[in-house]
Parts: structure tokens; C-alpha cells; sequence
């Protein structure tokens, strides 16, 4: 399956492109985990509804992104919200929280509720990029 780079000089000339159904998209940036409001509004916790935390990938450059679907490439961004299903990405991703990395995996523009990023990020692979703390290899999960 093709990786389309989110960071470097040709995002500067193109999106992101994941309208193909096998397209796999590769995003670094700071890892942050960050609270929303949820369900049934999604305006307020203070005002009942519930928090939802999420990974968040703050990226060192704007993108944009072409889905097909949800996102056409007209809004230019730089944050990109990180889902996991399996058990070991999302460990690796707890573990990675405010560190930088480079997930790779399938991306869809936003267009529900509980996406709090203009693109989200279907983990398929994580890895910490600073490999001078110890421990690192605890921290990675390669697929």
C-alpha cells in the first residue's frame, strides 16, 4: 500500500491525498491527549455533556487534505486528531503523549462530532521520532 507524506516541501504544492480506499497517510508532529465535550451536545462538560479525550497530533506545518468525500483540500490545518482500535497502538500512543512521533495509517476528513480535528489519522503504526529518552522501544509499535 502507496504512504503519502504530510510533512515536507511537497505539501507545500499539493494535499494530502487519501481518496483512494489502500491509501495509507504518514503524519508527524507533538502527540498532546486533549479534552472535548461530547455527547449529547458537544458544546459544554461544565453544562452535562460527557468529555471525550483524544489524541492530537500538532503538526510543524500547515496541510491540507482530499479525502473524497468529507474534505476537499480547501482548508489548510495543522492539527490531526490520532485514533486507535488495536490495544497496542493505543498503548503506544498513552505512552507518547508529549513526545514527537510519525503515525502512519488511513485519514478521513472530519464529519462527526467526535472528531475535534479537520483530519483524523486510523492508527496503523506508531513510532517516537526522539529516541534519546531511554525506554524508547517500550514506547513503539511498528505493523
Amino acid at each position: 500500500m502507496p504512504a503519502v507524506p504530510a510533512a515536507g516541501n511537497e505539501i507545500a504544492q499539493r494535499c494530502v491525498n487519501a481518496t483512494r480506499p489502500d491509501a495509507l497517510v504518514t503524519v508527524a508532529g507533538k502527540l498532546t491527549l486533549q479534552s472535548f465535550p461530547g455527547p449529547p451536545n458537544y458544546e459544554s462538560v461544565a453544562q452535562g455533556d460527557a468529555e471525550e479525550q483524544v489524541f492530537i497530533l500538532e503538526l510543524p506545518r500547515r496541510i491540507c487534505l482530499e479525502d473524497g468525500e468529507f474534505a476537499d483540500g480547501s482548508e489548510r490545518f495543522d492539527r490531526v486528531q490520532v485514533h486507535a482500535m488495536e490495544p497496542a497502538l493505543l498503548r503506544a500512543l498513552q505512552h507518547a503523549v508529549g513526545q514527537d512521533v510519525t503515525v502512519a495509517g488511513r485519514a478521513v476528513g472530519a464529519h462527526t462530532g467526535h472528531h475535534h480535528a479537520p483530519m483524523v489519522v486510523f492508527a496503523g503504526s506508531v513510532v517516537v521520532r526522539d529516541s534519546s529518552a531511554a525506554g524508547m522501544d517500550d514506547q513503539q509499535d511498528r505493523r
